[in-house]
């Protein structure tokens, strides 16, 4: 089962589209976010998002888990 403490944060990022700006929504700090986004990865055994820099695209997963994970 996926953690929904996780999964927020990660929905939060997509839709926000910024690490701080997410932070800052969830009253936390970027590196907490960053930390929520790899645990995730870690526990699904795929990597959910592109990072380019300060930005990033979502993966086929990435996409497909913020889809489910809104429902």
């Amino acid at each position: 089962m996926i953690n929904p403490v996780l999964l927020r944060s990660f929905c939060t990022l997509v839709e926000v589209g910024h690490f701080t700006r997410s932070a800052d929504r969830l009253n936390m700090t970027p590196s907490g976010i960053s930390q929520h986004i790899r645990k995730l990865e870690a526990q699904l055994g795929q990597d959910l998002l592109i990072r380019e820099g300060k930005q990033f695209t979502l993966t086929d997963a990435g996409q497909r888990l913020y889809v489910e994970g809104k429902i």
